[in-house]
């Protein structure tokens, strides 16, 4: 796992150089707010250096994850997420059988997006890096119930629409006390993005009426004939 930050540091630190914004960029060159639904998979197996067994990936078949993300400028963005994760008995947690319980984490990232780089395409790739609170609902000594991770990830969206896109991420996180130990694990998940230009309709094309009708009461005038003088 420390090679998969090594690299996804690097990359960050590359998107960052090229990131650097020659003018002010208004929401106008992309969304405003993102919206996104996920199903979640946890890698929490204690395998630090094998961050991608499939086997070993607590799964659900209903979408656990929530997302938020407010755009700032030129690729820049704000996000916050939910997520939720049931252990799987017969799967290994931080390397044993039969853990029982769940895990909750709420993260706080800030994310670049390299999608104005690639001329606003179908293919919309991201980094993300930040802090997040995990907490561990099953008994271990060896495992603290709450944690605070430094996170680091990366993404894609596939944007199917210009509001809708399948989202595809993994994330790793770091325990910041017990730091490279039991409390670190990687969180995968596949949903659904929604993005828009603004909340309150004024950009926002779903938002607009083809034909407006208006409430006001129209005062209707009445136009007085004058009266002919009798020729004298």
């Amino acid at each position: 796992m420390k090679v998969f930050f090594a690299f996804l540091i690097l990359v960050m630190s590359a998107s960052n150089v090229f990131a650097q914004p020659t003018k002010a960029v208004t929401n106008k060159d992309s969304y405003s707010w993102m919206f996104g639904l996920s199903w979640v998979m946890t890698d929490d197996d204690g395998d630090a250096f094998n961050p991608f067994l499939v086997q070993n990936l607590h799964t659900h078949l209903y979408p656990s994850q929530i997302t938020v993300d407010k755009y700032f400028y030129n690729g820049w963005s704000g996000e916050a997420s939910l997520s939720y994760s049931i252990y799987n008995d017969q799967k290994l947690t931080n390397g044993e059988t039969g853990i029982e319980g769940g895990l909750f984490a709420m993260d706080f990232h800030s994310k670049y997006s390299l999608y104005k780089i690639l001329n606003k395409g179908m293919i919309d790739p991201f980094f993300v890096g930040g802090i997040g609170i995990s907490s561990r609902s099953y008994q271990n000594e060896n495992i603290r119930p709450i944690s605070l991770t430094l996170n680091i990830g990366g993404g894609i969206n596939f944007w199917v629409s210009n509001y809708i896109g399948i989202q595809i991420r993994s994330t790793a996180k770091v325990g910041v006390i017990d730091f490279f130990k039991k409390s670190d694990y990687m969180q995968h998940s596949i949903g659904v993005v929604a993005r828009f230009e603004s909340l309150k309709g004024e950009d926002n094309e779903f938002n607009k009426s083809k034909y407006k009708i208006s409430k006001k009461r129209k005062k209707i005038k009445h136009i007085k004939k004058k009266k002919k003088k009798d020729d004298s």
